[in-house]
């Protein structure tokens, strides 16, 4: 798809073959390419180009009493005095000089829009589009990215926030600036957004200069850009990294081909963790309500469990089935509960398939940050994660919130908080300590500070 750099080449090429020159007639061969506008070719009979602008990716023809707006979406280009392809060319301009421009298109997405010579704000003040990178500040574009729980690879390829970027050069822009595509807008601070503006433009500017970059099919005229032998990461999927030497890998992010370094735009495994009742599921809704994917341990366990032939092979080992062969789990808690080898030898059952089913997890998931909810993290000994949070409370409210939740008498919300490792030994354990001992309000704003180091 033509971007900012390609469409500029456009523009400068297509003001020195056409500026200047007056329409004789116009050919229409695929009406939606015109926006079904019927008066089409009788407005621009006559008319004469005498220059071309662009915003963004359009390309703006402005001529006496009318603006040409074109936008060549995907495979759009233009060819002067070429003989016409009946399938892929879908308007003609024929000039009085005799020459003629024509417009192929071969997947049909590109468009044409007239509008009047005093229209072109309005017109473009209603598609809200954004400003070319270099005619933005810091101060455009912090606040609207910062509120945004996009990807900044969305961000960048939003045309309300920043005209003009598309695939290739978002990949490009992301790889030198070392943030990872998937990184979300209000997780970025003032100087990471600094820094991908400023590559922005370097790496816009340069494309500029060398005609945009020549992939696939793009062409202007006969035309072809350089810049693709300057693309650092986009199209090198398995070439190592420039700077690093990692494979550069491929991956799809909302819907686009997405290419990065691995290890220059890592990606950080966070590890949630907490003593029963102390509040460590409401950290999890708090992040998936902010977008992000979390594995949930014990969803998995419960998963296990209703797995028959699972559950049927712990009763056994346990002598906990029921009459009807089905594993009494009352009987299995108190068993492990009263019991620590036989706890141990449960664990042994349970933890490599729940490691596995993690593994699988990470692996299917691309993301920037990537939580997995383990209550149980340092009993069981998981080393496969970066960083480590856990949400603490007072003992006096974990105990007062583990009787309501779970119906429990003093005593065995006691019992069963001693089952686990004391609050203080994972505090100590921990990367990230989050006091849940207030509002939820004040939880979330915890999360958010510690998730503002990454």
């Amino acid at each position: 798809m033509p971007e900012l750099p390609e469409v500029e080449t456009n523009r400068k090429i297509l003001e020195e073959k056409v500026g200047k020159k007056t329409i004789d007639k116009v050919v229409v061969y695929y009406r939606p390419i015109v926006s079904n506008d019927f008066a089409f070719e009788e407005k621009l009979q006559n008319q004469t180009i005498h220059s071309i602008s662009r915003r963004a990716k359009y390309l703006i023809f402005n001529l006496d009493q009318y603006k040409l707006i074109s936008h060549l979406r995907m495979e759009g280009k233009y060819m002067l005095n070429e003989a016409r392809n009946p399938k892929h060319t879908h308007v003609e301009f024929y000039f009085t000089d005799g020459t003629v421009l024509s417009y192929h298109d071969t997947r049909k997405f590109g468009r044409f829009e007239l509008i009047d010579i005093n229209e072109e704000e309005s017109f473009f003040r209603h598609k809200k589009l954004a400003k070319d990178p270099n005619q933005l500040e810091l101060n455009d574009i912090v606040t609207s990215i910062q509120k945004s729980q996009k990807t900044i690879k969305e961000i960048l390829l939003d045309q309300q926030i920043i005209g003009g970027i598309g695939n290739i050069y978002a990949n490009e822009i992301l790889y030198r600036a070392k943030i990872h595509p998937s990184k979300r807008g209000f997780l970025l601070d003032q100087r990471e957004i600094d820094e991908i503006l400023k590559i922005t433009k370097e790496v816009m500017d340069q494309a500029v200069l060398l005609g945009g970059s020549t992939i696939d099919t793009f062409e202007t005229l006969g035309h072809k850009g350089s810049f693709q032998e300057h693309l650092m990461v986009h199209g090198k999927k398995g070439e190592p990294c420039q700077r690093c030497g990692t494979p550069i890998e491929k991956v799809m992010l909302k819907g686009r081909g997405t290419y990065y370094c691995p290890t220059c735009q890592k990606s950080k495994v966070i590890a949630i963790t907490g003593g029963i009742a102390t509040g460590k599921s409401e950290a999890t809704k708090y992040l998936l309500k902010k977008g992000f994917k979390v594995f949930d341990s014990d969803q998995t366990v419960k998963t296990l469990y209703q797995d028959p032939k699972f559950s049927k092979m712990v009763g056994k080992k346990f002598n906990t089935l029921n009459e009807d062969g089905t594993l009494n789990k009352a009987l299995l808690r108190n068993l492990i509960f009263e019991n620590k080898s036989k706890r141990k030898m449960l664990e042994k059952m349970i933890h490599p398939k729940v490691f596995e089913m993690i593994e699988t997890f990470k692996k299917e998931n691309f993301d920037h940050l990537i939580f997995l909810d383990i209550p149980l993290l340092f009993e069981t000994g998981y080393q496969g994660y970066d960083v480590s949070f856990m949400v603490t409370t007072t003992k006096k409210l974990q105990i007062e919130r583990l009787m309501a939740r779970d119906h429990v008498s003093e005593e065995d919300a006691i019992i069963s908080i001693k089952s686990q490792i004391s609050l203080t030994k994972k505090e100590k354990l921990s990367d990230y300590v989050i006091k849940n001992n207030g509002t939820l309000k004040s939880l979330y704003q915890q999360i958010d500070d510690c998730l503002m180091n990454f």
